[in-house]
């Protein structure tokens, strides 16, 4: 009778216990399946990013970011936040970085010293000046990163949180256009940022820059949207390939990488670096495969945007 009224009282504990938040304090947070550097990358996490810990361990916390993904991460990439300041944090005005890469800077100079680098997708506050207006001066805004400290970023690279995720349109030219920034990076395993992608890394960075959230990993992506033949007579620009080894009477299907479809055959991905390659055998962009399946993700309004996202805003 003891032991059950303490597994009970354990049980109600954990329901009434507060949940955990951090925002993301790294332009880039690697994200390890174990808590060891030794240990295998899972994922990327970019500044400003709402994270839910869930695990600790010496220097290292458990995170899932809104993907959702959960692995482990250093705590000096983190900056912890009570319910209060997560919602404060959501409702605050916020810029995020448009350009590929970008620098934010001690002073309003090119000359000053760098803070911290800054890549597309990361996300900071806006500095507010004696009138609350964003701070500026000549040619830069300056900006409070997730742990409070200030730094000057140039104007050109930056928009206004809302007014960019208002503006993102989520067509196929929108995801095709973002998805050609990463040409030419390298292939890094757990990679979903302009500093390296794996295959669905592309895929989820090219929707991410387009306003909508796909899961991580490529068999989770490959089981949202709509399912479509995988062949030039039915495929759309904006649709992803999936490729591995199809169903058979004796084995389950297994899909192992994936790739975004441009249209006329043609498609990007990301294999050993992200480049462009041909579904035709004959041709001399043929990489040597072709897809087992296809999904459509643009026309399924039940895939996350991030306006409607509680982790990017206030709902």
């Amino acid at each position: 009778m003891i032991c059950l009224l303490a597994g009970l009282l354990a049980c109600l504990s954990g329901f009434s216990q507060e949940k955990r938040w951090a925002v993301v304090e790294l332009s880039v947070n690697n994200m390890r399946e174990q808590p060891d550097y030794a240990a295998e990358m899972g994922d990327q996490s970019l500044m400003g990013t709402l994270v839910e810990i869930v695990g600790e361990d010496s220097y290292w916390r458990q995170i899932v970011n809104p993907k959702p993904y959960k692995a482990w991460v250093n705590a000096m990439g983190l900056v912890p936040m009570s319910e209060a300041e997560k919602d404060a944090y959501l409702q605050a005005p916020k810029y995020i970085c448009t350009a590929d890469y970008a620098k934010i800077l001690s002073e309003p100079s090119e000359k000053s010293m760098g803070v911290c680098d800054f890549i597309a997708g990361d996300i900071v506050r806006k500095a507010l000046d004696g009138k609350g207006r964003p701070a500026t001066c000549r040619k830069f805004v300056k900006v409070v990163l997730p742990s409070g400290r200030v730094g000057w970023v140039k104007k050109e690279a930056v928009e206004d949180l809302r007014d960019w995720t208002s503006t993102r349109s989520a067509t196929a030219g929108e995801v095709l256009q973002n998805a050609y920034r990463f040409l030419g990076v390298p292939y890094l395993w757990g990679g979903t940022s302009i500093k390296g992608v794996d295959c669905s890394g592309l895929a989820w960075s090219a929707y991410f820059l387009s306003g909508v959230l796909l899961p991580r990993n490529t068999s989770q992506q490959a089981r949202v949207g709509q399912d479509i033949v995988p062949d030039t007579e039915h495929l759309m620009p904006g649709d992803l390939l999936f490729f591995g080894r199809a169903a058979t009477e004796e084995q389950s299907e297994r899909v192992t990488h994936v790739g975004i479809y441009i249209g006329d055959g043609m498609y990007i991905h990301s294999s050993q670096l992200v480049r462009i390659n041909s579904l035709d055998p004959a041709s001399k962009d043929y990489a040597g495969r072709g897809p087992i399946r296809a999904r459509r993700i643009l026309t399924d309004a039940s895939i996350p945007r991030i306006g409607t996202s509680p982790y990017y805003f206030k709902q």
